[in-house]
């Protein structure tokens, strides 16, 4: 009871910081805050966690620089994640740098201070995109994991990181009220992380969004996704509400 009472607290609390935050825009910067309520967590063909989880969020943007914290947190008290990142957007195209540190999980270090790259609890990612445009109905993103050998252990030397690329191409599209999206993503390399023996396509489906008019100042996006890994043999299907 406990629980569903501080999840119904989370939620309500969310939606005023996201009615707020809309109101906080001005010509050079934008503070945005909000959460995300998700069947279950989905990453890159793989479900993180067992359950529904709250994810909130945060960004603060001036002109093309945005940094941001994005956090997972399963509901039966399992998987954890809190992200801190940073971007910068020119034109279509955006650089981003994102930490990525797991609370609770067995097997990692729990000192959120602790960067030592072989015994970090952390990892952290660089990756380019290109954000796709009106003439060009497509996003591509890659990454390369820089640090944190703990997540991403070199399969042939598990003292070093493997660096486990990561490239997704998405064929953005609308159909009415909706907005949709048809996605595969990969791995060109052998990696423990994406539980690859080389080449390896690991998250393969499609999306869909539409925005939901709840009062004339309030509107809720709602997205489904289905997705495969064909690697491990699995399939999702994941619903999300924003608020």
């Amino acid at each position: 009871m406990l629980r569903v009472k501080l999840g119904i607290l989370i939620i309500l609390t969310s939606v005023t910081l996201s009615t707020v935050a809309q109101e906080t825009t001005q010509k050079n910067y934008n503070l945005s805050l909000g959460a995300d309520l998700a069947s279950s967590y989905l990453w890159r063909g793989f479900e993180l966690g067992k359950g529904p989880a709250i994810q909130p969020w945060g960004e603060y943007s001036y002109k093309g620089f945005t940094l941001g914290a994005w956090g997972s947190y399963e509901f039966t008290g399992g998987f954890k994640e809190v992200d801190l990142y940073g971007k910068y957007t020119h034109k279509d195209f955006s650089l981003l740098y994102v930490d990525l540190f797991f609370p609770g999980y067995e097997g990692l270090n729990q000192d959120f201070f602790n960067f030592n790259n072989t015994t970090t609890g952390h990892s952290a990612e660089l990756g380019l995109s290109f954000n796709g445009n009106e003439n060009i109905p497509f996003s591509v993103y890659g990454g390369i994991i820089l640090y944190g050998v703990a997540v991403d252990p070199d399969p042939n030397d598990s003292t070093r990181v493997n660096h486990s690329p990561y490239i997704e191409v998405k064929y953005l599209g609308k159909a009415k009220d909706y907005s949709y999206n048809v996605f595969v993503g990969l791995t060109p390399f052998q990696s423990t992380l994406y539980d690859t023996d080389g080449f390896g396509i690991i998250n393969l489906g499609v999306g869909a969004q539409k925005t939901v008019k709840v009062t004339e100042n309030f509107s809720v996006p709602m997205k489904l996704t289905i997705a495969t890994n064909p690697v491990i043999g699995k399939i999702y299907v994941n619903f999300i509400i924003s608020l």
